[in-house]
């Protein structure tokens, strides 16, 4: 090795960017800008066309998320400050995420440790209620067992009616797993039973792991460092795509309860405790505390109407936008967005037109249109053609 050189210990995966000196380029003014954000934002824009596609979705989703707390967890070396708490951190932010994306789903918690499979928290709507459990049961210890989780998860989703999706996503920070029998019989069960189960590796990419997604028609991925942690396990807050031989169309009942003011406190059905206010369950009248949630004297699904309309965003999204590239012009066109009214250079930037309205969109205003807001604001404020006009 020559003088001057520093050894670099990292591994292979942690780096990055190979080479980045060489995606380094000069503006007009001279100043530094480097390609890798311009890569950032066509993976961002992969994930819009793919959440864009007219495919088939289940709005009432049912999902367990096991999460690997065995000793391999207390690793440093690729995750900082340690794989424990990185995982934390995009768990909780995953599950806020994922409630506010499907309002009217359910997720339960599963920790595997010391070789077998403990649920942190029950099927609900409740994110805040999973982030508490998950902090309170934040301990690591002993190997990972996959097929005790698997079991537990199985258990649980195998009463769901054929309307709602079961789902299970797999944190695996471990290079093993400790069962007690065959794990491809359980594997086969979860296939059986209509289980979808998706991996996130946190090490490397196992065998055992790679048998379950492709039997049970789930996704598999490997992490390469923080970030990208984060957006594999974000990828699962969208339904993955159904198919018609698996889920039948029907109808499904559901109540909307008005909130209801106490003067004096009163029994809840869901948590048997005294408490003023809450919702009236339509059929049976009984209190709740919170929506969305299943009445638990009669076991019908209540929601509320903004939850419901919030959901159909997964089953009409938002056109993908047509993408004008910048153009080298020696005479700056500047374009103002329709969104922020920021004043875009089309010389240097890229401008998003809506396919409908051709109303034209920077990439930020892009960006959130299609992840957040799931309506175009040109659309939603053009005016109403004069034919369609109700006349009175």
């Amino acid at each position: 090795q020559e003088a001057g050189e520093e050894e670099d210990t990292r591994r292979i995966w942690e780096k990055d960017y190979e080479r980045t000196w060489d995606v380094l380029t000069e503006d007009e003014q001279g100043a530094l800008k480097t390609s890798v954000i311009e890569r950032q934002r066509k993976e961002r824009r992969r994930k819009i066309r793919q959440d864009s596609r007219a495919v088939r979705r289940g709005m009432h989703r049912h999902l367990y998320l096991i999460v690997d707390f065995s000793k391999s967890m207390d690793d440093n070396s690729d995750m900082k400050p340690t794989r424990l708490a990185a995982t934390l951190r995009v768990v909780e932010a995953f599950i806020k995420e994922f409630f506010d994306q499907n309002p009217i789903a359910h997720l339960g918690i599963i920790a595997m440790r010391d070789s077998v499979a403990e649920k942190i928290s029950e099927l609900g709507g409740n994110p805040s209620t999973h982030i508490a459990m998950l902090k309170n049961h934040a301990t690591t210890g002993g190997e990972a067992s996959l097929q005790n989780a698997l079991e537990v998860a199985r258990v649980s989703l195998s009463h769901i009616p054929k309307y709602g999706s079961r789902e299970v996503v797999i944190i695996f920070g471990a290079l093993a797993t400790c069962d007690p029998g065959d794990i491809k019989e359980t594997i086969a069960r979860m296939k059986q039973d209509s289980i979808r189960c998706s991996v996130v590796g946190l090490s490397a990419e196992l065998y055992i792991c790679k048998l379950l997604v492709q039997s049970t028609e789930g996704s598999y991925s490997v992490t390469s460092g923080q970030e990208h942690y984060r957006e594999l396990l974000f990828t699962h807050t969208s339904p993955p795509p159904t198919t018609s031989h698996k889920i039948d169309a029907s109808l499904i009942r559901m109540g909307f309860p008005r909130r209801r003011a106490d003067e004096f406190p009163s029994l809840c059905a869901c948590h048997r405790v005294l408490k003023q206010g809450g919702y009236a369950c339509p059929q049976c009248k009984s209190k709740l505390c919170e929506l969305p949630t299943d009445c638990q004297v009669c076991n019908l699904t209540l929601v509320a109407s903004p939850h419901l309309a919030r959901s159909y965003h997964h089953l009409f999204p938002v056109p993908v936008f047509v993408t004008h590239e910048p153009v080298p012009d020696p005479t700056p066109t500047l374009l103002e967005c329709s969104a922020c009214k920021k004043v875009v250079d089309t010389t240097q930037d890229a401008i998003y037109e809506c396919p409908k309205c051709h109303q034209s969109f920077c990439f930020e205003c892009d960006v959130f249109i299609h992840e957040s807001l799931h309506n175009c604001p040109g659309c939603e404020t053009r005016p109403i053609p004069s034919d369609m006009q109700i006349v009175s």
